[in-house]
């Protein structure tokens, strides 16, 4: 599966002034560094053609933020709340998200590198395009999403929570799902899922089935 990756020209050389955040409805063209955004509260926020490096969201509140052909890179988004954003062209590299609130996301064309993600909730969310690479996901929330293309490479999925989404087509085959969870065994949830032989008979355990020696 091929992502298209973010579209970035004629950024500028120097940093921009962090409080282009709090004051503007569009926010084009911009890189931020080490800037912190942890008391930012912004609703229905566009953000396009921007670069943010080593940044902290830590606590902060973005709910229904448009960004398109953005990078995050090395930033903090420790329980941030980012619910009903919608993501075209972004990548995440390296950050943190964990505990943060991604619910009913919609994403298209989204990468999520090498992130630490433990107990992010990324509930009743629309994924398209989207790619989890090397990121630790255990204890988190992908319940009743609708997953299309997305791909889980090389993940902790340990204990995470996929009630109601429909996994067919997707491989869990290099990733870790101790205590994965879902409803039952004859759920529509497993149904076309790939996994490895061990990891198929640590599902079956899981889900109550007895197997032979």
């Amino acid at each position: 599966m091929e992502i298209s990756a973010p579209r970035l020209h004629a950024l500028p050389t120097d940093p921009c002034d962090p409080l282009l955040m709090s004051g503007s409805e569009e926010i084009a063209d911009v890189v931020f560094r080490s800037a912190d955004f942890s008391n930012l509260h912004r609703d229905h926020l566009f953000v396009q053609n921007a670069c943010f490096s080593g940044c902290g969201f830590s606590g902060a509140t973005l709910v229904h933020v448009q960004f398109a052909d953005v990078v995050f890179r090395n930033c903090d988004f420790s329980n941030a709340d980012l619910s009903g954003c919608s993501y075209h062209r972004v990548r995440f590299v390296d950050c943190r998200l964990s505990g943060a609130n991604l619910s009913e996301t919609t994403a298209h064309h989204l990468s999520l590198e090498r992130c630490k993600g433990e107990w992010l909730n990324s509930s009743f969310s629309r994924l398209r395009t989207v790619r989890f690479a090397d990121c630790r996901l255990s204890g988190s929330s992908f319940s009743d999403c609708r997953l299309e293309q997305c791909e889980f490479v090389a993940c902790d999925l340990s204990e995470t929570e996929f009630f109601g989404t429909r996994l067919r087509g997707l491989s869990f085959a290099d990733s870790v799902i101790r205590g994965l969870r879902v409803r039952e065994v004859e759920s529509f949830e497993l149904n076309g899922l790939k996994v490895n032989a061990l990891q198929a008979v640590e599902l079956a355990r899981l889900l109550g089935l007895e197997i032979e020696e």
